[in-house]
């Protein structure tokens, strides 16, 4: 066969293995096509849908000791407490999740446009519970809505054996009825010093 023969053969072949090609994902393409036009996509604007209250067994109340239950958040704001905020001007952002979750008694009033006002919730150290009561009419009487987590080592935090920090969490839940406080449970904290343990290689 001459040149030009098998020039024309091997064209011929392309345009119809391509043809085939094209023909094949055309087809295997047709149901996600209708998948895509009967299910329309969701607007821009719209927020995830998210189900009722969960029940974290992790946490336990002050003093009643029930789980922690409470419905999950479309959008978290995590404040670091550092310095690093001060001029950052995300006040506003911040306050415009659904949650804004806090560390320790990193202050809010006065830095509003850096970190915003709220607080839905703060992680607390039994070590900033005392930092917490030197302005308490400000944690604990005027933030009403702020849920607080508290943390700390058994001989604090032990219920049982009334340490020092749970004493103390035990006081303010009494001076402040409806103060909604937690602390972790022994396997939470268990968990949460294995996790520590594992990312920095010490034992606390």
């Amino acid at each position: 066969m001459k040149a030009p023969g098998r020039l024309l053969l091997v064209i011929l072949c392309s345009l119809g293995f391509s043809a085939a090609y094209i023909l094949l994902c055309l087809w295997a393409g047709v149901p996600f096509c209708l998948a895509s036009c009967l299910d329309p996509q969701p607007s821009i604007n719209s927020r995830p849908t998210v189900p009722g209250p969960l029940r974290f067994s992790g946490y336990s109340s002050v003093p009643d000791g029930k789980p922690l239950v409470r419905d999950p958040c479309r959008s978290c704001a995590v404040v670091s407490s550092s310095g690093q905020m001060l001029g950052s001007g995300l006040g506003a952002e911040i306050d415009s999740a659904e949650c804004v979750l806090r560390m320790n008694q990193a202050p809010t009033v006065g830095f509003e446009a850096d970190v915003g006002g709220r607080s839905t919730l703060r992680v607390v150290s039994h070590t900033s519970v005392p930092l917490l009561l030197r302005n308490y009419s400000h944690y604990f009487q005027h933030a009403r809505d702020t849920l607080y987590v508290v943390w700390g080592p058994g001989r604090h935090m032990d219920r049982a054996l009334g340490g020092r920090t749970y004493r103390t969490l035990l006081q303010l839940t009494r001076m402040y009825p409806g103060l909604q406080v937690y602390t972790f449970t022994e396997r939470m904290m268990a968990y949460c010093d294995q996790v520590f343990q594992d990312e920095t290689g010490k034992n606390r």
